[in-house]
């Protein structure tokens, strides 16, 4: 009976250990998973780029890994250039560091090879359709960082996006980022671009009442006569910019860049031209002087 007891007891104890080395197998394999890399876009990640070599590129450079980043690219071969995705399956990989916040992802993975122009191009009922590249991403940001490493590194500043619009005024309309304007412009692009709705960046900033870009788009080569018409370029003592320069509301409470403007334009021969009519009911709706004889210079 002894005997028996004790050979009953140390099959217990065997059961028992193969049982604990299971469960200590199962702790160590869930701790291994637990500890892989994730993005904190994990979900948005996986849609847009259900590729898993793309997805270990996208959070390593999401985690500023450089060392991952360059082995990733260089010796395993995933090739950001070729892979894009998104909700509309035009989004570069490069853009997903900028979309995850990582300049240190961004600048990792230029430095290893990416190119910053590289855009996807669809088929449409138009032709061909060319999608955002990681130019257009950087130029919405608030924080220039992106633009300016993709500058560095060979990015176009006259880069179009999506709607064939210049980079300049998608800067501009995406809630004037007007460092990333200044970048682009500092940059070399064309200052003077047809930017949408027939007009120059110059001519959207005056009709908004932005003077001190208007005034800082002068000093940069900005042409104050010049407007679009069909996309034809046309020139006239009585432009958007001219117009709104001399007859613009402005600000009241401080007409210092209005002024300004004002006297730029007239030390470089230009003249104030008649006052248009959508100005003066714009200024009378204001309860401005409205009547051109009574609103001199500033």
């Amino acid at each position: 009976m002894g005997a028996t007891f004790v050979r009953v007891r140390h099959a217990w104890r065997a059961t028992w250990l193969v049982v604990a080395c299971v469960l200590w197998l199962s702790a160590c394999d869930f701790d291994l998973s637990a500890s892989e890399p994730r993005s904190r876009h994990q979900g948005v990640l996986e849609r847009a780029f259900p590729d898993p070599r793309a997805q270990a590129l996208a959070i390593a450079a999401e985690q500023g890994d450089a060392g991952e980043v360059r082995r990733l690219m260089r010796d395993e071969g995933v090739d950001p250039d070729e892979i894009f995705g998104g909700s509309d399956g035009g989004m570069p990989l490069l853009a997903w560091p900028i979309y995850s916040r990582s300049p240190e992802g961004l600048r990792a993975m230029l430095e290893a090879g990416a190119d910053p122009n590289v855009k996807k191009r669809s088929p449409s009922d138009r032709g061909e359709r060319y999608h955002a590249n990681a130019m257009v991403w950087a130029a919405e940001q608030e924080d220039p960082a992106y633009l300016q490493l993709l500058l560095d590194h060979g990015g176009d500043p006259d880069t179009r996006n999506a709607n064939n619009e210049a980079l300049l005024f998608h800067a501009f309309i995406k809630q004037n980022q007007w460092r990333n304007v200044q970048l682009l412009v500092e940059r070399g692009a064309d200052v003077n671009a047809s930017v949408g709705m027939g007009g120059t960046l110059i001519g959207h900033y005056a009709s908004n009442g932005g003077f001190m870009m208007v005034h800082w788009l002068l000093e940069h080569g900005a042409d104050p006569t010049l407007d679009y018409a069909y996309d034809k370029p046309v020139h006239g003592p009585d432009s958007h910019t001219i117009e709104a320069v001399f007859w613009h509301p402005g600000n009241p409470d401080d007409p210092t860049w209005q002024r300004k403007c004002q006297e730029w334009l007239i030390g470089n021969g230009h003249e104030r031209p008649a006052m248009p009519e959508h100005y003066r009911l714009m200024r009378e709706r204001l309860g401005f002087p409205h009547e051109e004889s009574r609103i001199p210079l500033l």
